[in-house]
């Protein structure tokens, strides 16, 4: 896990010494243990700093090989490729014994070195065979261009921007806006998108205009003497059906995901255990005692609410006792986030659509105190198989629209007979199903207008940048889509962000095992029946999977639904902060915000009582954001 920046200038300039420092210094929290850079001609020579064409920074957190001589850049043994790279490539060993057979010889016992060996052999090919989490960069000097690429899921970021006469990418967009020529200016459209449903990093667009991301499982080659990035795919989910009984499917994810969870233990320097309580977590915990034995050091690491309604200590304790691993838990007093909150707006560079982002800040900044590099987290479990409410509405959909409708009630019956089941998750069940003309009002009856009254819509619309979430009805397959859309543009991509930025402020390397290629073919190719079965439990192959290896009482936990944290509580002590937020000279010269209708919105809800909302902070954290990385926003 690291932090790496790339400029190239276009012909007839140079890359700015003093530039390459500062991105040195932008990325040191996603690097500190070592240093490094490399210059070069365009034509592929290496040269002088004060002459470079070509520069390559990197910043390394040492995870596998903690020799020096694992530094980065790294070059191949003939010198052609040179490589700046952050992530891991988990199965790095078997890899390294193959190539070794086809002649290979390795200086180090890294990952860094097989992944330039695999690019050597194998080309793009190589992408598809590695498991893992990555972005890197890759010079080929010979060929004189610049290959990208990134892990299947995103896990990893790489953004890119233009400035004038450089081009550049970095690891998160804070350091490409020091390169001089990148603008600061707001993208209209993503912001638009985010105000009205939260959603983020679903494409290549940023809420920066001028700075794109590479999208997951994609690779581009970039000519050095003109820079241009077209991205290939070279993974996307697969969504094929493949029919087998539930006891031989819940085997085959066990055997799968034990897998996965050995390759994700992997690693030189102390590794603990996001733990929430939840099926997901305490799956990853279970699993690596069941493979590291009676002598691995097992720590977990939770964030406890307690005294709300969402204390999940409870269950952390269960699970944490089951495997007889050392629990670390922090609680958060409403007045540290009123303290902390403009270091996590700083920390995660774009807006952020909750609160809760602060408690897994948090809980980051526990392990590091104990130590802890590397840390295992559960992640892309509730995409792969149906762990959120709404997913449960996209099954009772799918049942109505194939005029299942005998089987379709009884599963709106167990809906019903849910924890926290309400009006609104019946109706967003429904909604998809109904006609065009009756879609409107229901929109209306569950509080869904495109954007909150406070936003002037207009202006969007007057600027074309007036979006709206992908619709997926029509699809034949409407559940198995939406949770795929779910894993790609909806959900799971700001989850990333979130989970990277967080744990990178603390120098922590965040692994997610349930997100490699195999687990997801896995899940995608089973039949919705065995995802959420006929009493409305979601995750059940995933129940089935672990049982007898995770605690009973968690798998047949029916009230978890995703990770929580007390917001109502914390939004009160956060009010006089809101007030100054909404009444600021930045709230005031937004062309497309209402100040006094959000006061006055933020006043009522005070007033009964009510939640907070999301729609109020996705505003707050939009603010926010654009005072702090001083967007140009007309």
């Amino acid at each position: 896990m690291c932090g790496l920046a790339v400029v190239l200038a276009l012909p007839g300039h140079r890359v700015p010494a003093a530039l390459c420092a500062k991105l040195d210094a932008a990325l040191e929290h996603r690097g500190p243990d070592a240093s490094g850079q490399a210059t070069y001609l365009r034509d592929g020579a290496a040269c002088a700093p004060e002459a470079a064409e070509v520069a390559l920074v990197h910043r390394r957190l040492s995870i596998i090989d903690l020799d020096a001589r694992a530094n980065q850049p790294m070059s191949s043994a003939d010198g052609r490729y040179v490589v700046i790279f952050n992530g891991e490539i988990y199965n790095y060993v078997e890899l390294r014994e193959e190539l070794a057979r086809a002649g290979h010889s390795f200086q180090t016992t890294s990952d860094t070195e097989v992944l330039i060996a695999a690019f050597a052999s194998w080309g793009e090919q190589a992408l598809r065979r590695f498991v893992g989490m990555f972005a890197f960069a890759l010079l080929d000097r010979q060929r004189r261009e610049l290959v990208l690429a990134r892990d299947p899921f995103g896990i990893k970021p790489l953004f890119f921007a233009s400035g004038g006469a450089l081009f550049a990418v970095a690891s998160e967009i804070g350091p490409l806006l020091d390169v001089p020529g990148v603008r600061r200016d707001i993208d209209q459209a993503r912001t638009c998108l985010f105000l009205s449903t939260g959603q983020t990093d679903e494409s290549e667009r940023t809420m920066f205009a001028g700075v794109r991301s590479l999208p997951a499982g994609s690779f581009a080659r970039i000519a050095l003497n003109a820079p241009s990035v077209q991205p290939i795919r070279y993974w996307t989910p697969s969504v094929a059906p493949y029919e087998r009984a539930p006891g031989f499917a819940a085997r085959e994810l066990r055997e799968t995901f034990v897998d996965s969870v050995e390759l994700h233990l992997r690693s030189d320097v102390a590794t603990g255990i996001a733990l929430s309580g939840g099926i997901d977590s305490s799956s990853i915990l279970a699993c690596a005692r069941h493979v590291g034995g009676p002598k691995l050091d097992l720590r977990t690491f939770s964030f406890t609410a307690t005294g709300s309604e969402v204390d999940e200590t409870p269950y952390i304790e269960i699970a944490a006792r089951a495997v007889g691993a050392q629990s670390h838990m922090v609680r958060i007093e409403p007045d540290e986030i009123v303290s902390d909150i403009d270091r996590l707006v700083a920390v995660q560079g774009e807006p952020f659509g909750s609160l809760s982002m602060y408690a897994q800040h948090r809980v980051m900044g526990l392990a590091r105190q104990h130590g802890i590099k590397v840390i295992l987290d559960g992640q892309g479990a509730d995409e792969l198989f149906a762990g959120y409410r709404p997913y449960l509405a996209r099954r009772l959909t799918e049942l109505l629209a194939s005029f299942r409708v005998s089987e379709a009630l009884r599963f709106l019956r167990a809906m019903v007979s849910l924890p926290g089941a309400s009006p609104v998750l019946i109706a967003q069940a429904l909604e998809p199903a109904v006609s065009p003309l009756l879609r409107g009002l229901l929109r209306r009856m569950i509080g869904r207008p495109v954007l909150p009254p406070w936003i002037d819509a207009r202006w969007f619309a007057d600027r074309t940048a007036l979006t709206t979430v992908r619709s997926l009805t029509g699809s034949k397959r409407f559940f198995h889509d939406a949770l795929v859309q779910g894993l790609t543009e909806t959900v799971l991509p700001a989850l990333l962000r979130y989970g990277d930025r967080n744990s990178m402020a603390f120098s922590i390397e965040s692994r997610v095992p349930f997100l490699t290629p195999a687990l997801a073919d896995l899940a995608y190719s089973l039949p919705a029946a065995q995802l959420v079965d006929s009493r409305a439990t979601s995750k059940a192959v995933l129940r089935l999977a672990m049982r007898g290896i995770v605690p009973d009482a968690i798998l047949d936990r029916r009230d978890k639904v995703a990770f929580s944290t007390p917001d109502r509580m914390w939004a009160r002590s956060l009010q006089p902060w809101f007030v100054r937020t909404f009444s600021s000279d930045a709230a005031r010269s937004l062309p497309w915000l209402k100040p006094d209708v959000a006061l006055q919105a933020l006043e009522q809800r005070t007033a009964r009582s009510a939640p907070f909302g999301f729609d109020l902070w996705r505003t707050i954290s939009v603010i926010r954001w654009i005072e702090r990385f001083n967007v140009a926003t007309a």
